[in-house]
């Protein structure tokens, strides 16, 4: 009589792959309604957090499946591979941002005046009951900053408060921002704007402020802040924000203007 032998399945190898696949839907869901519907900070928060455990239950149990499969013979090695590489893909981008925290400093409220730090005027009523305050904590942000963001200081340009108020405006715009306090720069008074900017991925809302102070006919002064609404650490978005719209901002002004086609072209 011949022998016959039955091929085991590796059961980690299998749950693996159940919840890595499932952890990604949860994770993708969960940004898309934070971010465009509009689901709630605390609950978006649980549901990636979800997300995350799966996938990290997910990655363990494919590394388990790949000793038992090397060790006992199982079968399985797909399924276990399936299951590490959507553990991986839900667990890069918190990883990511998880990194940050090792060279970056805990602060939450990044401007280019530490001194005199542009304050908010709209901020507080849009900030949801449970958010940050919006005062700057002064001397405790402002000496890691520094360390940190040495590039984040003042922006001096060579065009008129006018031209500088008026292609920061246009630059939030294109950019997405919800602006909610507009103020033009007058003979003596100095331009404001103040919008709500959401983050790339998880939409979390920051509040920004940008003044634009006249010095001279052709000659403006940019400050800008941007603050957290929630969160100890802000893993350096919001110097990233500032750093960034200021450079498109210098690029915007200094971009050449079309030229205007001939008369009866």
């Amino acid at each position: 009589m011949t022998a016959r032998y039955t091929e085991r399945w590796s059961r980690q190898a299998r749950w693996s792959r159940r919840l890595g696949i499932f952890a990604v839907p949860v994770a993708v869901l969960t940004t898309l309604l934070h971010r465009f519907v509009g689901l709630e900070t605390t609950a978006g928060l649980l549901l990636f957090g979800v997300a995350v455990a799966l996938a990290l239950v997910a990655l363990m149990l494919g590394i388990g499946a790949f000793v038992v499969i090397w060790s006992r013979g199982f079968r399985g090695t797909a399924q276990a591979l399936v299951g590490v590489f959507f553990a991986l893909l839900v667990l890069a981008w918190p990883a990511w941002r998880v990194s940050h925290l090792a060279y970056l400093p805990a602060i939450n409220d990044v401007t280019t005046d530490w001194f005199n730090p542009p304050a908010f005027t709209q901020a507080d009523r849009l900030r949801p009951p449970g958010s940050l305050s919006t005062e700057y904590p002064g001397q405790d942000f402002a000496i890691p900053q520094r360390a940190a963001y040495p590039e984040i200081v003042p922006l001096f340009l060579g065009y008129s408060a006018n031209e500088v108020y008026l292609a920061a405006k246009s630059l939030a715009e294109a950019r997405g921002w919800q602006i909610v306090y507009s103020l033009p720069p007058g003979l003596q008074e100095t331009g404001r704007i103040e919008a709500v900017a959401p983050t790339l991925v998880f939409g979390f809302k920051d509040d920004v402020v940008i003044v634009v102070t006249r010095i001279g006919p052709e000659e403006a002064r940019v400050d800008m802040r941007s603050a957290s609404r929630i969160g100890r650490h802000d893993f350096g978005e919001n110097a990233a924000r500032i750093y960034d719209f200021l450079t498109g901002l210098t690029a915007r002004l200094e971009a050449p203007l079309e030229a205007a086609p001939a008369p009866g072209s």
